[in-house]
């Protein structure tokens, strides 16, 4: 399988390779180096996967539609399939939406507040696991649509960003 996916802001190409055996996997993200891993799914249902070098880690992954919300090491990312080609205007803040059915258990930013590129805005506790929601750019915080303790569902967009000051408003 090779395919473009938009993760965050940046488009990137994603190959992956069954190998000799069925949990066995080549990959290659961008133009990085190809990876052989293994991968086995755990008793919850999600994955755990060992690199060549012997490293694991355990990755949760929950699909809506053609977007899939792949979470490792308390971190989660939105994998779109791209549309390359297309002028993407009117793009969302990618990002800040649940990553799966959850609860809010921290809420660290408040409208008005200027954020950073990375700062964690949010906290979703999903599937046992904790979820940074990071931010994907800098602004200033619009809207936070959910309290400490309210239940989200995937998708479902958790605070709004205002462009920064420097940045054209689109």
């Amino acid at each position: 399988m090779s395919r473009h996916v938009q993760v965050g802001d940046e488009v990137v190409a994603l190959s992956a390779r069954r190998g000799a055996s069925p949990e066995r996997f080549t990959v290659r993200l961008g133009e990085g180096d190809s990876e052989s891993v293994i991968v086995h799914r755990t008793p919850d249902g999600s994955l755990m996967i060992t690199e060549s070098s012997g490293r694991s880690y355990c990755a949760a992954i929950s699909l809506e539609g053609t977007t899939a919300w792949v979470s490792v090491g308390g971190v989660t990312h939105r994998l779109a399939e791209a549309q390359l080609g297309g002028r993407g205007g009117g793009h969302a803040d990618h990002g800040l939406e649940a990553p799966m059915p959850g609860k809010v258990l921290r809420v660290l930013v408040a409208p008005g507040d200027a954020v950073e590129r990375g700062q964690t805005l949010l906290i979703v506790e999903a599937m046992k696991m904790e979820h940074a929601i990071k931010s994907p750019r800098d602004g200033r915080v619009e809207d936070v649509r959910f309290a400490e303790g309210d239940l989200v569902s995937p998708g479902e967009a958790l605070i709004t960003l205002a462009p920064d000051d420097g940045e054209d408003a689109a």
